[in-house]
């Protein structure tokens, strides 16, 4: 079962914030995310089949739709080292 709109994890993420990856395709990804590209954080969920938080992002650039998946046994600290928030203006 899926759960939208939250997970369990503690994570800095805000649905319609923008964050800048920091990493090519980082562990397991729907679509391809890429380093240094803008993406729009729309939706956060979780799978209970997966064991994973999943949070869907829009390309600001192409506005295609990725996933990015944060197992729970993945580091706490993957979600930094993964996104980071852009500021107020987008750049």
């Amino acid at each position: 079962m899926a759960m939208n709109g939250s997970t369990w994890r503690d994570h800095p993420f805000e649905i319609g914030k923008a964050y800048i990856a920091l990493a090519d395709n980082p562990d397991f990804t729907k679509g391809y995310i890429c380093s240094g590209h803008q993406y729009e954080l729309i939706n956060i969920g979780y799978s209970h089949y997966d064991g994973a938080s999943v949070f869907t992002f829009k390309c600001l650039s192409t506005y295609e739709l990725v996933s990015w998946w944060w197992f729970d046994n993945a580091s706490d600290n993957s979600s930094i080292e993964t996104f980071k928030p852009l500021s107020n203006k987008r750049q």
